[in-house]
Order: structure tokens, then C-alpha cells, then sequence
């Protein structure tokens, strides 16, 4: 496999991969181009499609480099490509394959498990969080790279309410990470075509993911929209895979009092997972109780949510009680 981003000849003592990893280089262009290959299909063609991702690297093939949206696009491209290359075949790299079997290159040099892992997690978190920049990077500049908008990750992020990692992270911490993200999409989709359709309607819905936030009968309710849909998917996600939204899942880590260097990991009990999901569920009815007040409030201005919920559309009047160990009804 050959990489489109990367030259041997500008490779003879990996010049250009020392530009995007602040350490000693030493392994072989031959030995890692594959893994450069690979995550160019991978990673990177998925993310500015074929469009794009041609214009980058015919750019790259030119010998003057005068474009300086195309030269930044590029060198993140190769800082995400090149991280996430070592990240998924470090195993593979850190040893020789024979037909006596494989045998560990670091020899006496290896590093202890707790400084692999370390590396690795470093490796692919810089990586997929490049892969973040590069996405909004071409959205800043969707106008000298109008071939981002027949991407994938473009029209995706178009059919969701909250369509990116920085939208998700703004609402709900994340550390801006995009792994974390691409776990959560899943829940963001579920919940927008489910709940979201149900209270608001299908062609309500459809309209808030074309609307222009700036506009006044948008800018009252979208923000709101948004924290409701992300907060019930946080919900959905712990609820259905017992975790809270981080790449790890649903853990509480400590480090080990005798290494301080190892992390141990715990699963967190069902009853406190239960907890936590009601706890974000209710914080997301609060930002819907809002949105359906607001529409009420100024209901001739939404006549999609108005041919939904009819003229005299009901209130959010869910009653939230805590009845544990009470004996209490309604008459």
C-alpha cells in the first residue's frame, strides 16, 4: 500500500514524520507506510471525501506549495494520519516477524506496560482529536473548500441537531474528544428521532436542523433544543451501556498507591447508574419544559409545532416526586 500524503524520497530518515511527532524517529518509511495508507482510506477519506481528499493530495504532488488553506488542511491531515498509523500498528512495530516466529525490537530498552499503554492512548487520542480539527478547520473554510460539503462527516453533521464534538463538548464535557463524540452520535440520532420527534414533531424537527440560529424565533428555543437532546442521549448512553460518556465507558479510575503510575479501573453499580441517568433525564425535561413554554409563548411563530400540537398545545406538567417510602396519591 502506498500513502498519498507522504514520499519516501522526503522519507530517508522519516524528515517528514519527525515534523508531527515531538520524539526520535528511528523506524523505517518502508517498515510504517502501510499503516500511513491504511488510515489515509480509513480515517481521513471518510472525513473530506473523495473530493477533497484528491485536491489534497494533488496539492501535496505539486511542486509549489502557494495555497495557504491547502498547505494548513494538509499538514493536519499528516499530523493525524502519521499519529494514528503508530497508535494502530505499535504492537506490530515494536517487533520483527520471522519464519523462527517474532521477536521484541526494544529488546532491553522496552518500556514498562503502564509507558506502552500511556504512549498508545496518547498516540490515538492526538490522532482522532486532530481528525476534530480537521473537520472544523474545513467548515471555518468551507468557502475555498466548497468540496467539503459532498463529504460524508459534512452531510451527516447536517442531519443531526447536534451535529460535532464542540457542540456536543459545550453542553455537556466530553474533553473535546471525538472518540467520545463518535460514541455518543448514536444516542444524539436515537434520541432526535424519537423523543425530540415525539414532542415537537417530525416536520418541526426537520426544520430546526436547517434553521438559522441567528434568527429570532430560532434563537429563542435551538440552544435549549440542543442541551435536551444531548442530556437525554448522556441518559440513553449510560442506560444502555452502563457508561458515562468517556472513551474508557462508565469507570471511576484511581491510581495504585504503590506504582503511582497504573490505574485501576471500576465499574459503576447499577443502582448509581440508575441514578445518574434519571438525574440527566430530568435535567433534560427542564430544558424541554422551557422550549414548550416558549413555543406557546409565541406560538404564531412556529407553524410547523402548531399544526403538531394543535392551537392549545399541553404543558410540560410531568409531576417529578420522590415517593420512597411514602404513601401518597393523586385524587
Amino acid at each position: 500500500m502506498t500513502p498519498r500524503l507522504f514520499r519516501p524520497e522526503f522519507n530517508e530518515k522519516a524528515e517528514e514524520i519527525k515534523q508531527f511527532l515531538p520524539v526520535n524517529v528511528t523506524c523505517s518509511f518502508r517498515s510504517l507506510a502501510p499503516s500511513i495508507a491504511q488510515c489515509e482510506d480509513k480515517y481521513l477519506l471518510p472525513l473530506l471525501g473523495e473530493a477533497l481528499f484528491g485536491r489534497v493530495t494533488a496539492y501535496y504532488a505539486e511542486v509549489a506549495h502557494d495555497d495557504a488553506t491547502l498547505e494548513t488542511l494538509l499538514n493536519r491531515c499528516q499530523y493525524a494520519v502519521v499519529r494514528l498509523a503508530y497508535w494502530q500498528d505499535y504492537d506490530l512495530l515494536s517487533v520483527s516477524l520471522s519464519d523462527k516466529g517474532a521477536a521484541d525490537n526494544a529488546g532491553d530498552g522496552r518500556l514498562y506496560k503502564y509507558q506502552a499503554d500511556a504512549l498508545k492512548r496518547t498516540l490515538k487520542e492526538g490522532g482522532f482529536n486532530e481528525l476534530d480539527a480537521v473537520l472544523e478547520f474545513c467548515h471555518r473554510n468551507i468557502e475555498q473548500l466548497p468540496e467539503f460539503l459532498q463529504s460524508p462527516a459534512y452531510t451527516d453533521s447536517k442531519t443531526l441537531i447536534v451535529g460535532t464534538t464542540r457542540e456536543f463538548n459545550d453542553i455537556f464535557h466530553i474533553g473535546g474528544s471525538r472518540l467520545v463524540f463518535l460514541k455518543m452520535r448514536h444516542f444524539v440520532r436515537t434520541t432526535q428521532e424519537t423523543e425530540l420527534r415525539h414532542r415537537l414533531g417530525k416536520a418541526f424537527c426537520d426544520e430546526l436542523l436547517t434553521a438559522d440560529p441567528s434568527v429570532e424565533r430560532y434563537a429563542r428555543i435551538l440552544p435549549e433544543v440542543k442541551k435536551f437532546t444531548v442530556f437525554w442521549s448522556v441518559a440513553d448512553g449510560i442506560g444502555e451501556l452502563h457508561r458515562l460518556p468517556t472513551e474508557q465507558g462508565m469507570v471511576f479510575e484511581t491510581s495504585q498507591a504503590a506504582s503511582g503510575s497504573d490505574t485501576q479501573t471500576a465499574i459503576v453499580p447499577q443502582p448509581e447508574l440508575e441514578r445518574m441517568a434519571d438525574e440527566y433525564r430530568h435535567k433534560a425535561e427542564r430544558y424541554m419544559s422551557y422550549v414548550i413554554a416558549t413555543l406557546q409563548a409565541h406560538i404564531a411563530d412556529y407553524p410547523a409545532y402548531r399544526a403538531f400540537a394543535g392551537e392549545n398545545a399541553p404543558r410540560n406538567e410531568v409531576f417529578h416526586r420522590d415517593n420512597t417510602n411514602r404513601k401518597i396519591f393523586f385524587a
